[in-house]
């Protein structure tokens, strides 16, 4: 039986010894879209609102900077109050050139000086989380001079390479360190996604308290993580509410009960009888001296064709080829879609390596083949190959049905094949894969990814044409969980809502 189918976010931040000003999430399109009745993505309005929020955080967040029209008026009184002093040198001269000398030192010189010297650290406990996960991220600034009189505003930022969407997460905050020499910043990323995570340079302005001045520097300290492909599952729900007059925030709904995925369980019992039918029935060799007798094929040898030993998945271990498909039309730019593809395809590489499979690995369409060892591999060989899954890109180009048809090295007898796609269209290539891999006597699976709850009527015709050559179809969609956007929260594990 098939599997049954189915078819953003600003968070507040403060630093953990001092005020915070902002944390925010940003990303410049998400794939998290409607759906036509062709059952794939439509044009897209959840995108054009993410990026219409963008648009709006860049207006509120325009990024500090120095009040030359001020400091022109500024300088010129401080020139006029020095000139009047000269000429008649009165008491409200002196006073009107003491407190322009005084503006002059606190909002010019005193930012200048404090921005000499600044280092910057960052800290994270690991470098790498799965799927829908977390991640721990300490800042320490040190600075050389202290400068009391001044405030420190930090921004941090992170995208997500493996997206062609330039999923991005930056965090913003504002110190005030008075008379401390080190500073600490500590947030945490929630419901990261599939990819890898370089770290930009930590933007560092310094300002004066009047708002006069703003001095920015770029420290480059190298970082970057890795999110590794999984299925996350929906533990918790979190609403997005809009705090008015700033950005959008997402917070922990208290009122929601934990969901259960049914679609997702289907799907994971699926895949795991396609795993572990992997290598069954018996295969056959020429029979060598000293074979039992219980284990020859009589039926063959009758045929004519000479004594055979019968071959039983005890003797030899399985062998489970999974394919990942990245052919970019058949995602249509939907990230989420590709991710679940991964996702299901890594639950699959999993369970064959804890059943002992040698497992061959194609990572789509011009990328290198990854194997394991025969005897199913080690916990470094599964590791490597998630760290391959986890850079994947759906940018590939021409049928993976091809590619696989002429990898002719990969289909050992008795093998099975596990395609992972979202492209439930090009049928007749499936259909010509199933052919070619009859002739090297394996057993192909086809597992489609999608978004529609209900199949259509094409994509009905399509799996009884493909399982009438003999090609298992089973559809299996995209969790709820993962149309979760990644958001910014203050502090680490131990860090309470107010």
């Amino acid at each position: 039986m098939n599997a049954p189918f189915q078819d953003e976010l600003l968070q507040g931040g403060t630093p953990e010894n001092e005020a915070v000003d902002t944390t925010t999430y940003t990303q410049e399109g998400d794939s998290a879209a409607p759906l036509d009745r062709s059952g794939q993505r439509a044009a897209t309005v959840q995108v054009k609102e993410a990026v219409f929020v963008n648009k709006e955080w860049d207006q509120l967040a325009y990024p500090y900077r120095t009040r030359w029209i001020a400091w022109c008026i500024i300088t010129a009184g401080w020139a006029s109050s020095l000139a009047a002093v000269m000429m008649r040198g009165g008491a409200v001269e002196w006073f009107m050139l003491s407190v322009f000398s005084m503006i002059i030192i606190i909002s010019g010189l005193a930012p200048i000086m404090a921005a000499k010297g600044l280092t910057a650290m960052r800290m994270m406990p690991q470098e790498m989380t799965r799927e829908g996960g977390q991640l721990e991220i300490s800042l320490k600034i040190k600075r050389s001079l202290l400068i009391p009189i001044v405030w420190i505003a930090i921004s941090d930022e992170t995208s997500n390479e493996s997206s062609s969407e330039n999923t991005k997460i930056s965090v913003r905050s504002v110190l005030i360190p008075m008379f401390r020499q080190e500073m600490n910043y500590r947030y945490t990323l929630h419901n990261l996604r599939r990819g890898r995570y370089p770290f930009e340079p930590i933007s560092i302005t310094v300002g004066d308290w009047l708002g006069l001045s703003a001095i920015h520097k770029r420290l480059y300290t190298a970082g970057e993580f890795v999110v590794l492909p999984g299925l996350p599952h929906a533990d918790q729900v979190h609403k997005a509410e809009r705090a008015r007059g700033t950005a959008l925030y997402a917070v922990q709904s208290l009122t929601a009960d934990p969901s259960t995925d049914h679609l997702g369980d289907a799907g994971r019992e699926e895949i795991k009888a396609a795993v572990s039918a992997a290598g069954l029935g018996p295969d056959s060799r020429p029979y060598r001296e000293g074979d039992s007798l219980r284990h020859l094929d009589w039926r063959s040898a009758a045929k004519g064709r000479g004594l055979q030993t019968k071959i039983h998945p005890l003797e030899r271990p399985a062998k489970t080829v999974i394919a990942v498909d990245t052919l970019a039309s058949a995602y249509g730019q939907d990230d989420r879609l590709f991710d679940a593809c991964v996702g299901w395809a890594s639950l699959a590489l999993a369970q064959s390596a804890s059943l002992g499979h040698a497992v061959t690995l194609l990572l789509g369409q011009g990328s290198p083949v990854m194997q394991s060892s025969v005897d199913g591999g080690t916990q470094s060989d599964l590791s490597e190959m998630l760290h391959a899954m986890a850079l994947l890109r759906a940018d590939g180009k021409g049928s993976l049905a091809g590619r696989l048809a002429e990898e002719s090295n990969l289909q050992a007898r008795g093998s099975t094949i596990l395609v992972f796609t979202a492209d439930w269209r090009g049928g007749r290539s499936w259909g010509e894969l199933a052919g070619f891999a009859g002739e090297q006597g394996c057993r192909l699976e086809l597992f489609i990814i999608t978004r529609s709850n209900v199949p259509t009527f094409a994509m009905r015709e399509q799996q009884k044409w493909l399982e009438s050559g003999g090609v298992k179809v089973t559809w299996l969609h995209v969790p709820s969980s993962m149309n979760a956007l990644p958001y910014a929260e203050e502090g680490g594990d131990n860090h309470e809502l107010a």
